[in-house]
């Protein structure tokens, strides 16, 4: 393969992984478990500046559910919420005092998945999909055209185009495999966010005492 054809699939290569990133970091802000990526784009302002999430806070996730918000100077805890609330509105938040009453953190907890929630977000993964498979299917239509008429310019032999057309070919193929493995791992992950909301659901009422309605009390009160 010339070094033509070998510079062409590398940028190529490049346009197609830079779509699949996209994808991955999409599907992140789609929140089912508390990944550090979706606070990506929240945008803290103190006075005229922007700062990231990282600039102004401490962050860990005391569970795969939970981020908790330390801020670095707690002057800024109204700014940092209303950051966060911008970019995430759909968290639940409490703010965490400390032992001698002042604000120790911020706790976000990710929305549970009920059937509503879960076929919102299945249909919005399987959009963002179609979108990247879309542009990784016009990254390839342009390559292919490039390389066929470049090529049979400079009058290489139709076994190097063939040769060029089918790296291009492999490249198209692992970019859309990378793009089904993450479509596939967020619906998984969606699925399982919803099997676990039913399931707590039927715990809380196996937990609820019965309703005598004869008696306008529940079982069990007296």
């Amino acid at each position: 393969m010339n070094n033509y054809v070998i510079t062409e699939i590398d940028s190529a290569q490049k346009k197609m992984s830079a779509y699949v990133t996209l994808l991955s970091y999409r599907y992140m802000n789609l929140c089912v478990k508390a990944e550090l990526g979706a606070l990506m784009p929240v945008n803290v302002y103190i006075g005229d500046e922007s700062y990231n999430i990282e600039a102004v806070a401490n962050i860990y996730s005391p569970d795969e559910f939970q981020f908790s918000v330390y801020p670095k100077n707690n002057n800024n805890l109204q700014a940092i919420i209303q950051g966060i609330y911008e970019a995430h509105p759909e968290f639940k938040m409490e703010i965490k005092t400390s032992t001698d009453g002042g604000t120790s953190h911020i706790l976000y907890t990710m929305p549970k998945v009920d059937k509503n929630r879960h076929d919102m977000l299945q249909n919005a993964v399987k959009g963002l999909h179609g979108e990247c498979r879309t542009r990784i299917d016009a990254i390839k239509a342009d390559y292919q055209s490039l390389l066929l008429e470049n090529l049979t310019k400079v009058g290489v032999s139709k076994a190097e185009i063939d040769e060029a057309q089918q790296a291009l070919d492999d490249l198209y193929q692992r970019s859309l495999n990378m793009a089904d493995h993450q479509l596939d791992e967020k619906q998984q992950e969606i699925d399982e966010a919803l099997v676990r909301y039913q399931e707590e659901q039927i715990y809380k009422a196996e937990e609820e005492p019965e309703f005598d309605f004869t008696k306008g009390f529940r079982m069990y009160d007296v």
